[in-house]
Order: C-alpha cells, then sequence, then structure tokens
C-alpha cells in the first residue's frame, strides 16, 4: 500500500485539477453570458427609447416593435420586454416561455430613468438583468422600456458532460504517463530507502551498487559518501555514548548521595545560580517557609519573600558568608509565630573548573528560635538566680552583723535573727539541692534509691509539713486521702521534692485567703496525686511550657512572685524516672490542677 502511494495521490491529485479547471472554465461561461446580457440590453432599450413611444407601442393591425424584437432575440438568457407608462401601467410585453415579469417601481428622477438593476423573479427563485430606458412623444415623457435576461448561474447538467469529458480526457491520460516516467526514476530511490532501513536496524551501513540514470548517479555516489560517513560518526558517537552512561550513572549516584544527605539536615537548603533564580529546595524548606516547595523553585526571591534584608542577602547584594536572624514571618508570605526566629546564611559556589567563576549562592536557613528562646531563659535564669542568691545573703549578712552587736541587740532580737537566718539558709539549700538535682539528671548521674513507701503517710506528712510553713499564712489548706492507700516502690526523697514543688507554686500563686487541696484518688492500676490552687490559673499557651526549664510567664501576677523556672522542670523529670506521668489543666482566674500518675506495679529505675 506504501508503493502506490504515489500513483494515489496523484490520481486525486488529477481529479482535482479537472475539478478545478471546469469549475473555472464553467465560471468563466457564466461571466461572459452576463456580460453579454448586460451589454446587449442596455444597447437595446437605448435604441428603443431613440425610437419614441409611437414607435415602440404596439398599432391595432400591426406587430409591435418588442414583439419584432423578441422573434429577432438570439439570446437564449432573454426573459422578457416590457412598455409601462409613468404609473407603470402595462401597455405591451413579450415574454420568453415560462417567464412571469416581475412588479418592479420604475425611478422618479431622470438621473436614474436609464440604466440596469437586478429584479427577483415572482417565484423569489430567479433573477433578472433588467436594462430600462426612457420613452418620449413630442418631447414629453410618457413611459419606459424594460428589458429583462435571466440572470445566468453556474450549474452542470447531462448535456455538458462530453465538454467536461473533452476538457478533462487529456489530462487524465497524461497522470498515468507521468506516474510510468516517475516510477522508473524512484526505483533507485526504493533502494536507497531500503539501505537506510537496514541501517536503522542493524546500525550498519553500506554502499550501495545501482545504475540510475545521469541526473542520480552524481546523488548516488554523494549518498554513498554520507553513508560511509555516517557509520564512521556512528561508531563514534557509540564510544561517546558508553562513556556518557558511565559518568551518567556516577553522577546520578553522587546526586542521590547528596540529595540524601539534604534530606537528613534539619536546615532548609537552598542553591540559587548566577541568575537569582531558585533551582533547588530541600523538603524541609517549604515546612519551615510556610509555603509550597513548588512557589520556590525556579522564582527569584522576590516571588516568595517580602523581607527586603533577605531579599538583599539572597540576591547577592549584601556580602557572602554574612549571617541574617529574621522572624519567620518576614520571610514567608503565610501568617507564622511571630516568635519564630530564622537563621539565614548564605555561601558563594564557585565552579570547579575557575575559582573565579561564580556560579551561584547555597543558602542555609536554620530554626533558631529554641536557640534564642534558649538564650533568653538562661539569661533570665541567671537573673533569677542572682536574685535567689542576692536577697538571702543580704538577709544573712544584715542578721549577722545585728548578732555581732551584741550591746544593741537583745535576747529577743538574737532569736529572730538566729531563726531568720536557719531560714535563709534553708532557701538556700533547696535552690542548690534543686540546681544539683537538675545537673545531676541531666549528665545522667542521680542516683533513685526506691523503697517501698506507704503513700498515704507520706503525701500527709509532706502537706502538714508545708501547711504549718510561714509560706502558707492567709491561705486554706484541705487534705482529702483515701483511709487505705496501697504502698509504691519510690524514691522517698526524690518524690518528696516533686510534691513539695507543686505544694510550693500552689501557695506562691494562689490568691489571698484561697484554698490549697492535695488529694489522691486510686484506682486497680495507677495512682493519681492532685494539688488544686485557686489562684491566678495559667494561659492554655502557657500551659504547653510550665515544663520546660528556665520558663516564667508574662502573666504580671505570676512575674511578682519570686522563682527560677526549675520546679516543675525538676518535678516533672522526678516523675519521668518514676515512670509516671504528670499533666497540667487550669483556666485564668479560677486557679490550677496539676496531677501525678503513677504506675502501682513500677519497680524499675
Amino acid at each position: 500500500m506504501n508503493n502506490e502511494k504515489p500513483g494515489i495521490i496523484m490520481i486525486i491529485a488529477s481529479l482535482l485539477v479537472m475539478g478545478f479547471t471546469a469549475y473555472f472554465l464553467f465560471d468563466f461561461q457564466v461571466d461572459s453570458r452576463e456580460q453579454q446580457a448586460r451589454e446587449q440590453g442596455l444597447g437595446l432599450a437605448r435604441l428603443m427609447s431613440s425610437m419614441g413611444w409611437e414607435q415602440v407601442i404596439n398599432q391595432p393591425g400591426k406587430k409591435g416593435m418588442l414583439e419584432a424584437f423578441r422573434q429577432g432575440q438570439n439570446n437564449p438568457d432573454f426573459a422578457y420586454g416590457v412598455i409601462v407608462d409613468i404609473n407603470g401601467t402595462v401597455k405591451s410585453e413579450v415574454t420568453s416561455p415560462g417567464i412571469i415579469v416581475p412588479n418592479a417601481p420604475m425611478p422618479s428622477e431622470p438621473l436614474d430613468w436609464l440604466g440596469q438593476r437586478i429584479v427577483d423573479g415572482m417565484d423569489n427563485h430567479s433573477r433578472f438583468i433588467e436594462s430600462h430606458a426612457p420613452l418620449f412623444m413630442q418631447g414629453e415623457h410618457r413611459g419606459f422600456v424594460r428589458l429583462g435576461y435571466v440572470k445566468p448561474h453556474l450549474q452542470f447538467g447531462f448535456e455538458q458532460m462530453p465538454y467536461i469529458a473533452t476538457l478533462t480526457l487529456p489530462i487524465f491520460l497524461l497522470t498515468p504517463l507521468f506516474y510510468f516516467f516517475l516510477r522508473q526514476e524512484i526505483k533507485p530511490l526504493k533502494k536507497i530507502s531500503d539501505s537506510i532501513e537496514h541501517f536503522t536496524e542493524t546500525s550498519m551501513a553500506k554502499s550501495l551498487e545501482l545504475q540510475p540514470s545521469a541526473e542520480l548517479g552524481n546523488f548516488m555516489d554523494r549518498f554513498n559518501q554520507f553513508m560511509d560517513l555516517t557509520q564512521a560518526r556512528f561508531n563514534e558517537l557509540s564510544h561517546e555514548q558508553d562513556d556518557l552512561m558511565m559518568t551518567s550513572k556516577l553522577l546520578a549516584y553522587k546526586n542521590s548521595k547528596v540529595e540524601s544527605i539534604l534530606k537528613t539536615l534539619p536546615e532548609a537548603i537552598l542553591v540559587i545560580d548566577d541568575g537569582g533564580i531558585t533551582s533547588y529546595a530541600n523538603e524541609k524548606t517549604g515546612a519551615m517557609l510556610g509555603i509550597d516547595r513548588d512557589e520556590i523553585i525556579n522564582k527569584k526571591p522576590q516571588h516568595w519573600c517580602n523581607n527586603p534584608e533577605v531579599i538583599n542577602l539572597l540576591s547577592g547584594t549584601r556580602s557572602q558568608g554574612t549571617m541574617l536572624v529574621t522572624p519567620a514571618m518576614s520571610i514567608s508570605k503565610d501568617e507564622l509565630d511571630p516568635n519564630k526566629k530564622l537563621e539565614v546564611r548564605t555561601y558563594p559556589l564557585f565552579s570547579p573548573m575557575d575559582d573565579s567563576k561564580l556560579l551561584g549562592r547555597l543558602v542555609v536557613i536554620r530554626d533558631v528560635t529554641a536557640q534564642m528562646f534558649e538564650q533568653q531563659r538562661q539569661g533570665e535564669f541567671i537573673s533569677q538566680i542572682s536574685h535567689e542568691l542576692k536577697t538571702p545573703l543580704s538577709v544573712l549578712q544584715m542578721y549577722s552583723e545585728t548578732l555581732l552587736d551584741k550591746d544593741l541587740t537583745s535576747e529577743e532580737d538574737q532569736i529572730e535573727a538566729a531563726n531568720v537566718i536557719h531560714d535563709e539558709v534553708d532557701r538556700l539549700s533547696n535552690l542548690i539541692k534543686n540546681l544539683l538535682s537538675i545537673s545531676q539528671y541531666e549528665l545522667g548521674g542521680l542516683q533513685v534509691e526506691r523503697q517501698r513507701v506507704r503513700i498515704r503517710d507520706f503525701l500527709s506528712d509532706t502537706f502538714e509539713t508545708v501547711a504549718k510553713s510561714d509560706q502558707g499564712k492567709h491561705l486554706r489548706f484541705e487534705l482529702d486521702l483515701p483511709n487505705e492507700m496501697s504502698a509504691l516502690f519510690i524514691d522517698k526523697a526524690l518524690m518528696s521534692i516533686a510534691v513539695n514543688n507543686l505544694l510550693t507554686n500552689a501557695i506562691k500563686y494562689n490568691k489571698p485567703h484561697g484554698l490549697v487541696t492535695l488529694e489522691a484518688t486510686e484506682s486497680s492500676h495507677f495512682v493519681d496525686i492532685r494539688v488544686i490552687d485557686e489562684g491566678y490559673g495559667i494561659s492554655e499557651e502557657d500551659q504547653h511550657h510550665v515544663f520546660d526549664k528556665f520558663f516564667r510567664s508574662d502573666d504580671n501576677n505570676i512575674r511578682e512572685q519570686t522563682g527560677h523556672g526549675l520546679g516543675l522542670s525538676l518535678t516533672q523529670q522526678i516523675v519521668h524516672i518514676h515512670q509516671g506521668e504528670i499533666s497540667v489543666s487550669s483556666n485564668l482566674g479560677q486557679g490550677s490542677v496539676f496531677q501525678i500518675r503513677l504506675e502501682k506495679n513500677a519497680e524499675g529505675g
């Protein structure tokens, strides 16, 4: 079928040529007939207008001019001839068979009396080319002569078939003759095609030995030379392809290793090319900046960053290798936590072939929020510890000087000074003990000495000690414990610190005359210890951080009380050592509930 395709195309082309030729010839005939009708009609109308009304109108007993004109008419497109008066009334008419004279008003302006127009027939299918001219009698305008010819149109009929056949037969006969000569000339090209197909299948080129015509001889020589060069070049490319495949595999392996490393990094990594467009971003980038990773790739920083300083840094207008710490909201277009801080560093990427050629920049973005908060908390911690140490030391110095001056000090003052010194020393001791306990826990050196402890007696003793201290003035205390409770396997000293810290906080942050409650419940698997106060409460946001080391709320009521942000952190660590859980629930202005849950059968350390 493919071999006969040129012949089929030539037959279709010849048929199209014959069709177009016949169409244009018939169209030319139509134009010629229409031109003839226009010229003949207008000429005859002028002739009859020059004769006058008396000569063209039919006289009794005489043959009228219109009848004589119709009989002498040799134009097959003639349709009608009409004489009308100035009112349009027909005075005389002649028509060809089957023609009805169409009604048409005559022009009223003298300049339009002589002319031509297209008039639609009464059947709305035929159209006429009508020529009209005025008729005069003794210089007076009496009427018009109207001569109509059928407007010819393109149509084909059986009577035209011989003409069409005579016209198109030579073209049709020339087609197979031309095709025969063409087949003779393209036989060598068929062999060339077979050779190319063999080359594509076997990747082996071979020279062709043909006896083409003189016109194809030079082409065949050049084709054979081309095939030899192609084979040589193919062999070279084959070796180059093998080398490239090995290089590509090696690069893909190295690239996968680099990408694997970049995916595991906690930092966001971007690569910006020398055109300022982001060409790479690891998976951490989208999450850290709060925008889709696809919104960063192949775009400039101006499209996804609204921080001018960051844009200048990423665009290279700032010095390379500099660092910029900025709020996260300034980088991302999304609404993020305004307290979140990001550190942005850029490093130049030079070409391995030319150290002076800059290919782009490597951007490393780190979330330093925790680090910043840690530094802030450590600063607050140092300030608080300094205050916590300075206050009792000042009191100790003042009362020790009082004791040294025996002449000015009464026995009651000495006793009061001794009690104050004892309390302040105890306060310093507790502070130092908490610090040492946290340090030992973080260093893994905190020793746990478990023993079976009657938990009801333990909680009762701890509660009574705190309730009777001076801290509990102007407060109400309530102890709610079951009559019988199981013994737990715990470190009594550590758990005493944990419960004491919760009770101390309940006292410290309670309202005047508020209630401090220590209660416990026991189930089949757990013992729950709850410390309840009616104090200022803790906001929902602060509840997520109360167990963080050095954390201090921004609430003014909390800030007014002394503290160092270590008590709850130490309490949580002690509870975790006992495989327990600690939680908090609170409402602002209504107080807080801290709960410690311990397993009854937990004995590990």
